[in-house]
């Protein structure tokens, strides 16, 4: 086996934890002086746990003494500060473990080498159990953690014997009962067995300048036996600084010595991915998820070890393909104080059939038992999100304030509609507008389903246009998204699904079920961690629009807006003397139509956008429109499915109008598509993006 070792060597994971003004630095915590060398003071501050924080003065007791874990700053034994792992101290003390921030000495301020930094971790681990009386820790339950070079002296805690420093009391075990380590240096030497390039060997052996003893002594993997803590791992299969296959190989010598050992990988994920950067840098929101997901996986670590209970409370699913974004917390956390609730079902077909969505409105029931819900099942076959946006107001708002809404449209506007980039956008960007106008406070869920060629697309590593577009506008709304393309694509791979037990492009019991459940843990992570949003926190303004054109006051045009022509009627088409299939929630509905070429209809609206949602069956035609006036343009309403089936679909005559009244004449047109059988129009509703002409509404 080749193993790629490159020396390890970060000046720091932010820059922010470099450009302290002062030393030491202010940090939240009880500080205190674990340890005095020279004139130099080292600190470690002390957040304690939740539980710990309320039991009474005195020592620590059976039923008072914390857990403890104590965290060491990355920086390549040359700089860093105590500052970078705050987040997660702060989190693991809201749920009972007493977490410890500890500052040692590092080249850039105390000219040491790495062997130092070895000792002064040891020396906290120490002081920790020595004083675990007055800390109320549990001095047996003490967990060493840290980043990068701290990752590497929290795990020689463990596994590297002497280097104490002098005068302390040996008798106190400087060992920790677990090890959680992000992205650690564990190989400093060659490995015997390893094959190693020149260059590799050469950087390994000039280790020993910046180490202060030969590298083997401080480089965990040579040290591996039996009896070592439980240890946890997080790292970047992206990592460049310290590669993936060096930790690989220290789990693989961890287990095998009969050591509980797991590595977590995270795909994509450079060196630093665990920092908390709040969305900012080069990979944005996953670098907030990513840190997230290890705090979560820290969380079920310590939980397998008997010192946390409960579940992890963060607002974070972990899956590379789910995010949790938002203000869901705050929706679940007023449905759950309501004695009625709406949730509205948004998209087509997939929607419509009885596939996931009652799966989700079943757990919402029993998991809000005191909730009356009202669930707005607003699923229509073969619609796009252009045409959910118009209808959005009809089928969904009507039925007064919705809390929660679960919306897909990815792959109908891929495989019916079409669209291009910004069809995409138009229409779902249309649907989060209206929904946050209708009510600021409600929560959202975008799922973007999987047909064959999203499917493909996703396992060779791209996302489709409509999936892509669609989460654009998820990302911008702050709204939680599950991208199941990319799921099924994962599962494929891992073996445990295929494309015939997912079932389809509309999924059969087991991608339902599995779409179910991803939105359930959505719906879990937002409430586990509702206690900790801001619930009382007033409702941010909505962003501004990704376009300008997007359907934001989409919307169907009133009777009193058409004035229908001669060869036009209103009415229900005899359907028994047309060919085609016909589906039956539009056989009974009345509509415009004709199949008089030249016949015009004139519409007036206030507006920036305006068309038709129709039905196209093996006899439709064209439309030849022209707003205010101008030039005549066609519409083909004839589709690749009209063939067989009156097909529904929305078609747009202008997407890019000058806010103000317009007049459109909408004219059958003589021609038609060469397979088409007819010139028939049939609308169901025209639409438009703003109100009819004069009326406001």
């Amino acid at each position: 086996m080749r193993m790629l070792l490159t020396v390890f060597f970060v000046m720091g994971t932010c820059s922010r934890l470099l450009a302290q003004q002062s030393w030491p630095p202010e940090l939240p915590g009880e500080r205190h002086v674990y340890k005095q060398v020279g004139e130099t003071s080292l600190h470690l501050w002390v957040l304690r746990g939740v539980q710990s924080q309320v039991a009474a003065d005195g020592g620590a007791t059976e039923s008072t003494a914390q857990p403890a874990i104590v965290f060491f700053f990355g920086g390549g034994w040359t700089s860093g500060s105590p500052e970078q792992f705050v987040p997660q101290a702060r989190y693991l003390a809201s749920r009972g473990i007493t977490a410890v921030l500890a500052d040692y000495r590092v080249a850039s301020r105390q000219q040491v080498r790495a062997v130092s930094c070895v000792e002064d971790a040891k020396s906290a681990v120490r002081w920790l159990r020595a004083h675990a009386a007055e800390l109320r820790i549990d001095p047996q339950r003490i967990c060493a953690a840290g980043g990068s070079a701290g990752g590497h002296i929290a795990c020689c805690t463990a596994l590297i014997e002497g280097l104490d420093a002098a005068g302390e009391d040996l008798s106190i075990s400087s060992v920790p009962n677990a090890l959680a380590l992000f992205n650690p240096a564990v190989v400093l030497a060659p490995l015997e067995g390893v094959e190693m390039s020149a260059e590799e060997t050469a950087k390994l052996q000039s280790l020993a300048a910046r180490t202060g003893v030969d590298p083997v002594k401080i480089s965990p993997a040579h040290h591996v036996r039996k009896g070592l803590p439980p240890t946890i791992i997080f790292h970047g299969v992206a990592d460049t600084t310290v590669p993936i296959v060096t930790v690989a190989e220290f789990e693989k010598r961890m287990v095998s010595a009969g050591n509980r050992c797991e590595l977590k990988r995270f795909a994509d994920a450079p060196h630093g991915f665990f920092n908390l950067r709040e969305n900012r840098g080069r990979n944005g929101e996953r670098q907030r998820e990513w840190h997230l997901r290890t705090l979560q996986q820290l969380d079920i670590f310590l939980t397998s070890l008997g010192w946390l209970s409960g579940t992890a409370t963060l607002p974070v699913v972990d899956n590379d393909n789910v995010h949790v974004r938002g203000h869901l917390q705050r929706a679940l956390t007023r449905i759950s104080g309501q004695a009625e609730a709406r949730v509205a079902f948004l998209g087509g077909s997939i929607t419509e059939m009885d596939g996931y969505r009652p799966l989700v409105e079943k757990w919402l029931t029993e998991r809000f038992p005191q909730t009356q819900f009202t669930f707005i099942r607003a699923g229509i076959s073969s619609t796009c999100s252009n045409t959910g946006a118009f209808r959005f107001q009809r089928d969904v708002v009507a039925y007064g304030p919705v809390d929660l809404l679960l919306v897909e449209f990815a792959v109908n506007d891929d495989q019916d509609a079409h669209h291009d980039a910004d069809g995409c956008i138009r229409g779902m960007e249309g649907i989060l507008r209206q929904l946050f106008v209708h009510n600021p406070e409600a929560g959202a869920v975008m799922l973007h389903f999987v047909n064959p060629e999203m499917l493909a697309t996703a396992q060779a590593g791209g996302v489709q246009l409509s999936a892509k577009q669609h989460e654009s506008v998820a990302r911008h709304y702050h709204v939680s998204s599950i991208d199941l393309p990319a799921e099924l694509a994962d599962r494929i791979e891992d073996g445990t699904m295929s494309w015939e037990t997912w079932g389809g492009t509309h999924p059969g019991p087991a991608g339902n079920r599995h779409a179910a459940d991803l939105v359930i843990q959505v719906l879990q992570a937002a409430l586990a961690s509702a206690d900790k949003s801001e619930t009382g926190a007033v409702v941010e303004a909505l962003p501004e629009p990704l376009l300008e054109s997007s359907f934001s006051a989409g919307g169907f045009l009133p009777a009193t807006a058409v004035q229908p022509g001669a060869g036009w009627n209103l009415g229900v088409p005899d359907w028994a003397a047309l060919p085609g299939s016909k589906r039956d929630r539009f056989v009974r509905e009345q509509m415009y139509y004709s199949e008089q070429p030249g016949s015009v209809l004139t519409l007036s609206f206030t507006g920036t956008a305006v068309g038709a949602y129709l039905l196209a069956g093996p006899d439709a035609g064209r439309l030849e429109v022209r707003i205010d006036g101008g030039e005549w343009k066609t519409t083909e309403l004839y589709h690749n499915y009209s063939g067989g089936l009156h097909y529904p679909r929305t078609v747009m005559f202008e997407t890019g109008l000058s806010a103000g009244t317009h007049t459109a004449e909408v004219k059958v047109a003589q021609q038609k598509h060469e397979k088409s059988l007819g010139t028939a129009a049939r609308i169901l509703q025209f639409v438009v993006n703003g109100s009819a002409a004069g009326t406001g509404q």
